[in-house]
């Protein structure tokens, strides 16, 4: 899930971005299946994370603010996980 956040947050703010680009781009979730990264999508759309835009072919994904914001808390959360991590092997 986090996965498809961060790279909805990277890429999607200048081009929405297809479940297929998201199933073949993202290395981590390349062994998922369709279905279930649908799942994952459907319940971020749920939750506020992410829109979807249909079109007569396909549907594409953007981030949504709340989605970024939800990605930038992960990501300082992180941060501070590893500051905490290194300076603890320091002490």
């Amino acid at each position: 899930m986090l996965s498809i956040i961060e790279y909805l947050s990277l890429y999607s703010k200048q081009t929405p971005v297809s479940k297929y680009h998201i199933m073949t781009k993202i290395i981590s979730i390349k062994q998922q299946r369709p279905d279930r990264i649908a799942m994952i999508l459907n319940k971020l759309e749920e939750n506020g994370y992410i829109n979807s835009i249909n079109t007569s072919n396909t549907k594409f994904y953007t981030i949504t603010e709340k989605g970024f914001d939800a990605y930038v808390k992960w990501i300082n959360e992180f941060l501070v996980f590893v500051r905490d991590m290194n300076n603890e092997n320091i002490a």
